[in-house]
């Protein structure tokens, strides 16, 4: 009975890592491709009238709609100018533009996103505090030289290390956090170059970016699967 206890929670934990991780990179591309100058995750208690409905409200309102998936891929790709207004009551913006930056396959994980968007409230918690990191993180200039993962091209050289590829360097170092605090605040312009595949040969300092912003930024990168 403990053995199958012990098989059932790394079962869940696996699970719950592979739908989080699942999660993580839809709202890496929603962010991509600016989805977030309109829309929110969740409702935003502080805002009366926001531009466009939050995706959990999309969500709820088209989650046992057969239809709704290709409805969804639909408006994302060509926008709602010609179409029925769902939310012209509680939103400001008179119709949704078409995404000319999203292709069809991109749209389609979209979609899927928005309509598989968690219940499990750890996993809600945890896809809110990726989207305010995403968001400190565009705050900070940190998209200007950083990915978040590293391009499948190998012929490109990229101006810093993805985000991913920082957290699988240090992940077994037990100086890891402090050393991108410093490396964030700081910069690397005294250190020891470590990222030969790189074209900036160091990373200038955040003189607008206090403390504890680095710290949940150094954090948040180090837990990133």
């Amino acid at each position: 009975m403990k053995e199958l206890k012990t098989t059932l929670l790394v079962v869940t934990v696996i699970f719950f890592g592979d739908a989080l991780m699942a999660q993580e990179s839809s709202l890496e591309l929603a962010t991509e491709r600016g989805c977030f100058i309109c829309h929110t995750i969740h409702v935003d208690p502080a805002v009366d009238r926001p531009l466009a409905p939050s995706y959990q409200e999309i969500a709820e309102q088209y989650r046992n709609d057969e239809q709704a998936f290709q409805y969804l891929v639909n408006r994302i790709l060509h926008g709602t100018l010609y179409t029925e207004q769902n939310w012209s009551g509680g939103i400001s913006m008179r119709f949704m533009p078409p995404n000319v930056n999203v292709d069809r396959v991109e749209a389609a994980e979209l979609a899927n996103w928005i309509l598989t968007l968690p219940e499990d409230k750890a996993l809600r918690h945890r896809l809110a505090n990726h989207e305010s990191m995403l968001i400190l993180s565009a705050r900070s200039g940190c998209p200007a030289c950083h990915l978040m993962d590293a391009s499948p091209d190998s012929r490109l050289m990229p101006l810093a290390p993805a985000f991913r590829e920082v957290a699988r360097r240090y992940r077994d170092d037990a100086e890891a956090e402090r050393k991108i605090i410093r490396s964030i605040i700081h910069g690397t312009r005294s250190a020891t170059k470590i990222w030969p595949h790189v074209n900036m040969q160091f990373m200038p300092p955040n003189v607008g970016l206090v403390r504890t912003d680095a710290e949940s930024l150094a954090h948040w990168i180090l837990g990133l699967k």
